[in-house]
């Protein structure tokens, strides 16, 4: 893994995109266009009545789920990429 993600690379973050979707899960791989996450929950916001920081919330409560085995996310679409241990809850 080569860039800006490799600090980043087999820890758990968290990846705010230009979308409706966030996603958790364990970063493991890069390439020209995408990141690429394993074991991860990605979620649409528009899909609840939740605020994206009442979602973080109850994820550092509850756990984080895991809906995917892998996902690809588009680059261009990632606006913030967030270690999840630096989630604040309060």
């Amino acid at each position: 893994m080569e860039g800006f993600f490799r600090r980043y690379q087999n820890r758990v973050v968290l990846v705010d995109t230009d979308t409706r979707w966030i996603y958790l899960g364990t970063l493991v791989g890069e390439d020209e266009t995408t990141i690429t996450l394993s074991q991860a929950d990605a979620f649409d916001l528009s899909e609840t009545t939740l605020t994206r920081q009442e979602y973080l919330l109850r994820v550092k409560q509850d756990g984080l789920v895991p809906n995917r085995r892998r996902v690809a996310i588009l680059k261009t679409k990632v606006v913030a990429l967030t270690l999840w241990e630096d989630i604040l809850t309060s």
